[in-house]
């Protein structure tokens, strides 16, 4: 949801207000010409104020990543020394006391098997303290790394970007903090030149942590002290609970306070308090049926109106139901989704009907039987999407039917705690999905896929090799950081044990001696599975989930017919 509403509401920051009813408030000429009179807007809090904190807030810092063999590079930017060498110490490195005395951090930058890099990331808006985002990490200018795979950062801090630079230790005070391992594109092409400046970039997967709760106030675009008390009264009144939601400060300022129960969906919470009508008495129906007529017009916003039409209440489910039967898809969905989040039990049928047709909004109606996991809808109906020949219709309906609780056709396996592998049965064409923001997660959608034999397999520049005659189990082995190769590993010829084998770090047997895995990195999983779907080693359609909007890992490339974009 988090795409449309960003747009929604720098939209609205954009928009000056329009005319309201002349009863209750006068409206200036210039008011009136700042916004025209569009009615996703009209009667609103966002006619009359913006959202302020609700924005991005881009952050950058200076970390280390280790773990790179001879990937790293010596060289540590002059700059950044001092900052890094003292970072280091405080974090342990060089102390005899954290048992990490015999590594000085000077030492450390200057071993080849560490880089130094530039973390960025966006703080989603509104974040609470302890939300994780996706960091970005980049190898520094002028330093010869040669790539960040299989590279773990160190814990590091990430300021406010001032004017798009970081400054070293400063100049604002920690805003987050990221850590974990680096994942690299799977796409790049060892074998393409243009490519290989593309080996220096990653990022952490869900690495950043927020750490305090960021600040959110509506602020009006006039000075008024009825109005500002007003927004405060109607915030209130749809969000009631113990602590206030919204506090006027003056008649500028009114500060919100995301509530408990809205903090997992903070982005949907904000999205209604700015869509909240301050329409009510009498008027409050003339509102509504105003906004359900807009809902039919083909060039209405239809996202803003559901929201002004959830946010009224369940009062408003009757005007709803009236749209569920509508010719126009749109405004059939979109009533259907106010009725969903409003609990209304007919709405059901109207979602069910849109996941089961092929269209643009398809996916969506899926979604919104995921999140809406108290709606009366037939097991069978997420179950048989799950074997849809679209991919992304595939996908959805087995993350809807996690959020339902129903994991009939799920069974999930963790491995190491890094990484989780659920396996779908599924009667279709077999698909290996990959997710690269917020958690690693690979999902294989199929019964026992194999690896095709006989095979012959090198990858991640010849560290890994994966070997089988026909009718043999699978002959596993890798080259180590410092040179040396691993033991030779078998594994049977399915994908499952493949995976389990590359991602699990070798540790100890209860029974003693070592149980040898490959120990990889999740980037390092997913670039051999591509690899092995391009060879047509495994007999899979490799999907990658795509980047969100605020930081996409292809620069801006569009995902439209590569391997990794579901397909309609």
């Amino acid at each position: 949801m988090h795409r449309y509403l960003i747009a929604s509401l720098s939209l609205l920051a954009l928009m000056a207000v329009s005319c309201r009813d002349k009863k209750e408030v006068t409206v200036t000429i210039d008011e009136a010409e700042m916004l025209p009179h569009l009615p996703h807007v009209a009667n609103t809090v966002s006619q009359y104020a913006v959202l302020e904190g609700g924005e991005m807030v881009p952050v950058q810092g200076y970390g280390v990543v280790i773990g790179l063999g001879q990937n790293g590079a010596r060289e540590v930017p002059a700059h950044l020394s001092d900052y890094l060498t003292n970072y280091l110490a405080k974090q342990g490195i060089g102390s005899a006391t954290k048992g990490l005395g015999s590594l000085s951090p000077l030492r450390m930058l200057q071993d080849p098997d560490t880089a130094v890099v530039l973390m960025g990331g966006a703080i989603p808006f509104g974040s609470p303290s302890g939300k994780s985002f996706d960091v970005s990490v980049t190898a520094m200018p002028n330093t010869q790394v040669r790539s960040l795979q299989g590279g773990y950062l160190l814990p590091g801090e990430l300021r406010l970007s001032w004017m798009g630079q970081a400054t070293p230790g400063g100049p604002t005070f920690p805003l987050a903090e990221a850590a974990g391992p680096v994942f690299v594109n799977p796409f790049i092409d060892p074998s393409n030149e243009e490519d290989l400046v593309r080996w220096r970039e990653g990022k952490i997967i869900g690495g950043g942590k927020v750490l305090k709760d960021q600040p959110l106030r509506i602020v009006l675009r006039r000075p008024d002290y009825a109005r500002a008390d007003l927004i405060r009264r109607r915030i209130n009144d749809t969000f009631p609970t113990i602590k206030k939601v919204a506090d006027a400060k003056n008649n500028t300022t009114i500060e919100l306070n995301i509530p408990p129960s809205w903090r997992g969906d903070y982005e949907h919470f904000l999205g209604l308090v700015m869509h909240i009508s301050l329409v009510s008495g009498a008027e409050w129906e003339r509102h509504a049926k105003t906004v359900i007529e807009a809902m039919e017009l083909p060039e209405a916003s239809h996202n803003s109106l559901s929201l002004i039409l959830e946010a009224m209440g369940r009062q408003v489910i009757p005007m709803l139901r009236s749209l569920y039967s509508s010719r126009n898809s749109s405004a059939a969905f979109y009533a259907a989704r106010a009725g969903a989040r409003l609990k209304d039990d007919m709405s059901a049928q109207v979602l069910v009907r849109f996941a089961q047709a092929p269209s643009p909004l398809q996916v969506k109606a899926i979604e919104e039987l995921g999140r809406n996991h108290y709606l009366l809808v037939p097991p069978q109906v997420l179950a048989d999407l799950v074997n849809d020949e679209n991919s992304s219709v595939r996908i959805a309906a087995y993350e809807a039917m996690l959020q339902r609780g129903d994991r009939s056709l799920v069974r999930r396996i963790r491995i190491d705690d890094y990484v989780t592998l659920d396996v779908v049965t599924s009667q279709r064409s077999y698909v290996i999905y990959a997710t690269q923001s917020n958690e690693a997660k690979i999902v294989l959608f199929g019964k026992d896929m194999e690896v095709s034999r006989p095979i012959f397999f090198r990858g991640l520049d010849n560290m890994l090799t994966v070997r089988a005659t026909e009718g043999e189990e699978l002959s596993v082995f890798r080259r180590l950081p410092d040179g040396r190769f691993s033991d030779l590993v078998k594994c049977e010829p399915k994908v499952e044990s493949l995976v389990r084998l590359l991602a699990a770090r070798p540790d100890a047997k209860p029974e003693g001696g070592i149980n040898f895995s490959m120990g990889l990195t999740y980037g390092q999983v997913l670039a051999v599975l591509y690899r092995m779907c391009e060879n047509n080693d495994i007999r899979a359609r490799f999907v990658l989930q795509p980047a969100p909007y605020e930081m996409k890992i292809y620069k801006g490339e569009a995902l439209e017919g590569r391997p990794d974009a579901p397909g309609m």
